[in-house]
Order: structure tokens, then sequence, then C-alpha cells
């Protein structure tokens, strides 16, 4: 096989899959840096928010509405539920369904998080200007959307209309 068919490892760094990789890692380390003082995690802190905005969701469509597999939302649900934010209970048309709802703590718990948020999402934007971010997340999008067939797990949002 000649040497040209082989990759090189400087063609690696520029490749997309490989910085989406590396910036998802390094935008994780920040956001549990800025969580650590409450210990709560980024699927955490995404689960929490679904549950505010749609109140009682079942397991299956909080993991569809945040594109996890059913084990990992199976998982955040126990931790969040240790932690007294949220409630798992039958629901009362499908016995054969749990319904997740926040807990008051749960509700006081995503009120502590509102400036680490933005703190958060400014110090992972940091290099970039307004337009450049607002290119940035728009081209994020229009990858998720367009490939999404590929995910190994489904992703179906939620009704997100402004109120």
């Amino acid at each position: 096989m000649p040497n040209s068919a082989i990759e090189r490892l400087d063609q690696l760094y520029d490749r997309p899959g490989f910085l989406l990789r590396r910036a998802h890692q390094i935008f994780v380390s920040i956001l549990e840096a800025e969580f650590a003082s409450i210990g709560l995690s980024p699927a955490q802190y995404a689960v929490l928010i679904a549950l505010h905005e749609k109140k009682k969701l079942t397991q299956g469509e909080l993991a569809l509405s945040l594109g996890m597999n059913k084990v990992s939302i199976s998982q955040v649900v126990q931790g969040l539920e240790r932690n007294g934010w949220l409630l798992r209970q039958v629901d009362s048309v499908d016995k054969r369904q749990l319904r997740l709802t926040l807990t008051a703590a749960g509700r006081n718990m995503l009120r502590r998080t509102r400036g680490m948020a933005e703190t958060t999402y400014n110090a992972q934007m940091a290099p970039l200007n307004d337009d450049e971010r607002e290119q940035f997340v728009s081209l994020l999008k229009r990858l998720v959307y367009e490939l999404e067939p590929h995910a190994r797990a489904a992703f179906n949002p939620l009704d997100v209309t402004k109120k």
C-alpha cells in the first residue's frame, strides 16, 4: 500500500470528527468545572432543563428529546432521583409508563444554575465574536439535523415554542 493512502496525523487533526470530539471534550470540561460546586453533570443539567420545560415526561420521551439512549437516560434519572431532584411516578393512564417530574429541590437546583449556565456558555464561546457564534451554532444545527439518520440514539426534539 502506498504511503499516500495512509492518513497522516496532521490530516487527522484537521478532520471535522476529530475537531468536534475534541471541542466536545473541552466544552464538557468547562461546564463540569463551573458546575462542580453543585455536583451536576451535563447530562443531569439537560434532564432538569427538559423536565422544567415539559413538566412530565416518560423516560422514553426524555431519551428521545435529548438524543440519549435508554440505558444512559436511566442512569442519569436514577442519580437525579437519589439526589431528590426528580420523582418517578406510575402514569395514571398507562400503568406500564413512569412519568418523571421535578421536585421542589430539582426546581431550586435549576434556579441555582442560571448564572452558571451563562458563564459556561460565555467561556465556551469566548474565542468567537457574536456573528461567528451565530454562524457556528447554525452550522452545527445543520450538521445535526441533516446527519440525524446516522445517529445511534434517536433525537426527536420536543416542541419548544416560545412562550
